[in-house]
């Protein structure tokens, strides 16, 4: 009974190994091939796309860049001459006219030096005038006249002088702005090259930017551009062309551009960085396609075209970017169909269904009338 027990199970350990062999040789070949006849149903199987045909519009020609601000006019507020300040009539952020008094320095020594040379130049007027009449009478020479006239003309120059540096103690706002912070107070001694504070003209800003050299004829003096900031989104400040650079850098090959910009409300600081958006003509026949059919790899860019039913993968140049479309410079023709919608789902040579959908529409109101 146990040499029985003992058969069978070696019987069946047997079947069990026979069995393992048997699939181990063919259950992987199965698996393949049924892979294979999956993949090749799959791939003759057209996939459904949406489509959209290029379309030839004029296009506004678009220049951007980026700019700094600076001041319409700008100074930094110093004493020419050592004295203690007596009186700030500013505060911090003040806006102040032209010719406005901001600080006053303690003039007493200066009062009395143009007090001084004043009565001096009195004294030598009466001697002067005395002798012109002992001259006329015939009791003084001609060359005492002489002498008595430029010592007066001398101390008539002095009294200017003295004047002139008594005006230095007032220091007044040489064109109208807006005033910086104080950096000094009232009591305090200042010398010449100090900074008391700085004033700013930002009615007005400049604006520099630069070009490359390839659109210096496509840009004029006067020419309209709009410009945003970070600080600010939404909102665009407009702004006009005022002189273009004489030079073009040798190095980077840009050209230096200058506009001005209104800025009657101070909303915008000199220093802020803007992006300058110029407009510098029309850009006749420009194809276009939708921006979501380009895609970019490391050779490039490319989209998916269609005719008769099969995709092609498609080099492209292009070239500016408006409002969800893109130019194409090279690559495509007029009324080629691209891929829009179902780009992951195909390759080069894949069979499609294709959905057409009409985007003209959306153009209109961008760019105009359209060249139907």
């Amino acid at each position: 009974m146990k040499t029985i027990n003992q058969i069978i199970i070696l019987v069946l350990l047997g079947a069990l190994g026979a069995s393992g062999w048997y699939y181990r040789d063919h259950i992987p070949f199965l698996a393949k091939e049924e892979a294979t006849s999956v993949k090749k149903h799959k791939g003759s199987r057209p996939v459904p796309v949406i489509g959209t045909a290029s379309i030839v519009r004029d296009l506004p020609r678009i220049v951007t860049a980026v700019g700094t601000l600076d001041a319409n006019e700008s100074v930094n507020l110093t004493s020419k001459i050592t004295a203690k300040i007596r009186k700030l009539t500013f505060g911090d952020g003040d806006i102040v006219t032209k010719g406005t008094p901001l600080v006053f320095l303690d003039a007493t020594e200066a009062k009395a030096e143009v007090a001084e040379s004043v009565a001096a130049l009195g004294n030598s007027r009466k001697l002067y005038e005395r002798a012109v009449k002992l001259y006329k009478s015939g009791n003084a020479p001609k060359a005492r006249v002489d002498l008595l006239l430029s010592e007066m003309q001398v101390e008539q120059a002095k009294v200017s002088a003295d004047k002139a540096r008594l005006s230095e103690y007032v220091i007044k706002a040489p064109f109208t702005g807006v005033v910086g912070f104080r950096e000094v107070s009232a009591g305090a001694l200042v010398r010449p090259g100090d900074m008391i504070t700085t004033l700013d003209d930002i009615s007005k800003l400049k604006l520099d930017f630069y070009l490359p050299e390839i659109h210096l004829a496509h840009v004029k003096t006067g020419q309209q551009f709009s410009t945003q900031s970070v600080a600010y989104k939404g909102r665009q400040f407009k702004g006009k062309v005022l002189s273009i650079g004489s030079r073009v850098d040798p190095v980077s090959r840009v050209v230096r551009v200058r506009g001005n910009l209104s800025n009657e409300d101070r909303a915008l600081k000199p220093g802020m960085f803007l992006s300058v958006i110029l407009e510098t003509g029309i850009e006749k026949n420009a194809l276009l396609v939708p921006e979501h059919s380009i895609t970019v790899s490391p050779a490039g860019q490319f989209v998916f075209s269609v005719k008769d039913g099969t995709v092609k993968r498609v080099e492209i140049e292009v070239g500016q970017r408006v409002q969800g479309w893109v130019q194409v410079l090279s690559g495509l023709g007029v009324g080629d169909v691209v891929v829009t919608e179902g780009l992951q789902k195909i390759r080069d040579g894949r069979k499609v269904t294709l959905n057409l959908e009409k985007r003209i529409s959306e153009m209109l109101p961008l760019i105009g009338e359209a060249n139907q």
